[in-house]
């Protein structure tokens, strides 16, 4: 993050970038707040979301699953949309929990031919 010795400094350089804005960027920044936005903060490192616990467990997860599965390439077809799912269950993530809701209430309520 970047230091400035005066506040008045830092206020005139976070407007001047607020007004550098486009009208969309700007209406973004009012939607979270002016006071709350910081121009100035570092921006997230990326590898961390691929470092982090769950996803590795994940990926662990989805490598057993592909055994199980005989490694069938109709199933490692979907490996980026696997690998969101069990990323998201494993955080507890909704999207990823009613999905799994569906496929249980599916797999229980699907017509028999």
């Amino acid at each position: 993050m970047l230091e400035y010795p005066d506040e008045q400094e830092k206020q005139a350089r976070k407007k001047a970038i607020f007004d550098g804005m486009g009208k969309r960027g700007q209406k973004q920044v009012l939607k979270l707040g002016y006071e709350n936005w910081d121009p100035f903060q570092e921006p997230k490192d990326p590898r961390e979301v691929l470092r982090s616990a769950s996803a590795l467990r994940a990926g662990l997860l989805i490598q057993e699953f592909y055994q199980d599965h005989h490694d069938d390439e109709r199933v490692r077809a979907h490996h980026k949309d696997l690998l969101d799912l069990c990323r998201g269950l494993l955080k507890g993530d909704v999207k990823a929990n009613s999905l799994l809701e569906f496929c249980l209430w599916f797999d229980r309520n699907r017509p028999r031919d």
